[in-house]
């Protein structure tokens, strides 16, 4: 009886709940708006966000951070889970996993530009889709171009 009552007692803890969200703006400097997909204890995300603090005083941006196991971004959880950290430029997918410094000044500046000529940032292809994957291989389909 006494297991009964230990194991009927154990609380499962949701994914969203397991650790402190790490969403929020890390810094808001102008320009370009950069969306980093992350989630605790991201190493690699980590890095991003550091290459992308070192371009601060070249290049003004703002750094949002969006962690994908919050409750309210599961959309983001099914898109990226296996693929951060991802990044956008002004809400357009922009790269995913390692940045080098020179990349991020190099699309920070297109991005500024881009503000400036009054269009949109271009996006890069290749924005990383983990629900459409897994979707794919239930049906059967194991090509890359979605047809």
């Amino acid at each position: 009886m006494w297991l009964f009552l230990f194991a009927a007692s154990r609380v499962v803890v949701p994914r969203a709940r397991q650790f402190a969200s790490v969403s929020g703006l890390a810094w808001e400097d102008g320009g370009p708006r950069i969306s980093l997909y992350t989630k605790e204890g991201c190493t690699l995300c980590d890095d991003a966000k550091d290459v992308l603090a070192a371009c601060r005083s070249d290049i003004p941006h703002s750094l949002e951070l969006v962690d994908i196991t919050d409750e309210d971004n599961e959309s983001w959880w099914g898109r990226y889970k296996y693929d951060i950290p991802v990044l956008h430029i002004d809400g357009v997918y922009w790269a995913k996993h390692r940045i080098t410094r020179d990349q991020a000044r190099a699309a920070l500046i297109r991005a500024t530009d881009a503000r400036i000529a009054g269009l949109a940032f271009a996006p890069t292809a290749g924005e990383p889709d983990a629900a459409r994957l897994e979707r794919e291989q239930r049906s059967g389909r194991t090509d890359d171009d979605g047809s």
